[in-house]
């Protein structure tokens, strides 16, 4: 893939949350060693169906010591047989990655707009996605200047220059993530409780429909906006209100997808939004087109 390849490909959920066994999980049971945090949903994939059809996806959960920092492996395959594809993407959370393939290396910072990554002839990236704010702990300078960039892996990880990563690449997936494993092990990287209060404040932001503004989330974490402010800013380089407004879009895009002929009037009430064409300019601004473009460019 080319334009700098990100790891915002994600494996589509079943309904609700399971055991390593497939098994549904009580509320407090703890994971199975080797379980993923929580199910994947391909919420920043703009048409799943088209990404399915044209690209190999799989992710591999990390070891148990390193769970508070990374989210999963993940491992992309494509043989561009049915043509050249390009593929739309958004983040949906301000996520970090680090990337490995032939073609190019590097970290990927948030990305806050579209972008269009294209498959052609055949390829493999190996990457590992930092949950949110975790990479923190790696990075030295300020999150903000990891915004819309990618930036060399020799910029955190010594080893990562060119003849270090063909080395690495030389090998079958499973040894690239167990590498990748030992690498991250070795930087002996710090949490602390503001990273887990963030994903805490993340989740409940994607899945509590009454958090729609960041006085509302301060009220329901007993934290000052100012806190909130600071801490995304510290942490990840985004501010809180880029997330409300990503799941508002996100939501609508996928209304719009199941539908052949979308209520547009209904999506932006339904949204909070106060005129249809407040709804358009925001959509356009992070998809890059209208509700209405977006709608007939889905692959059926």
């Amino acid at each position: 893939m080319t334009d700098a390849p990100t790891p915002v490909f994600q494996k589509s959920a079943a309904a609700g949350e399971t055991g390593a066994s497939g098994a549904p999980r009580e509320p407090g049971e703890p994971r199975e060693p080797g379980e993923p945090r929580e199910p994947y949903e391909a919420r920043g994939r703009l048409d799943p169906l088209g990404f399915d059809r044209h690209v190999q996806f799989r992710t591999v959960p990390p070891s148990a010591d390193l769970e508070r920092f990374i989210e999963h492996f993940w491992v992309i395959r494509w043989d561009s047989s049915l043509g050249p594809y390009d593929s739309d993407q958004v983040m949906h959370r301000p996520y970090v990655d680090i990337f490995l393939s032939a073609q190019e290396s590097g970290i990927q910072g948030t990305f806050r707009g579209k972008r269009t990554y294209s498959a052609a002839g055949s390829g493999r990236i190996i990457g590992v996605r930092f949950r949110p704010g975790a990479f923190h702990a790696f990075w030295t300078g300020e999150m903000a200047d990891l915004q819309d960039k990618v930036v060399p892996l020799t910029a955190v990880f010594p080893w990562a220059d060119a003849k270090g990563i063909a080395a690495i690449l030389a090998h079958d997936d499973d040894a690239v993530i167990a590498t990748l494993l030992e690498h991250i092990r070795a930087a002996s990287p710090v949490a602390d409780g503001t990273l887990e209060e963030i994903n805490t404040i993340i989740t409940a932001v994607e899945t509590d429909e009454n958090l729609t503004t960041v006085a509302a989330v301060g009220e329901a974490f007993s934290r000052s906006e100012r806190w909130l402010q600071q801490a995304f800013r510290d942490y990840l380089g985004i501010g809180l209100k880029w997330l409300l407004q990503r799941k508002r879009l996100l939501a609508a895009a996928a209304e719009i997808r199941l539908s052949d002929e979308p209520d547009w009037v209904g999506i932006a009430y339904d949204l909070g939004y106060s005129s249809q064409q407040h709804f358009i300019t925001d959509f356009r601004t992070v998809l890059g087109a209208t509700p209405v473009q977006y709608h007939k460019s889905l692959t059926r």
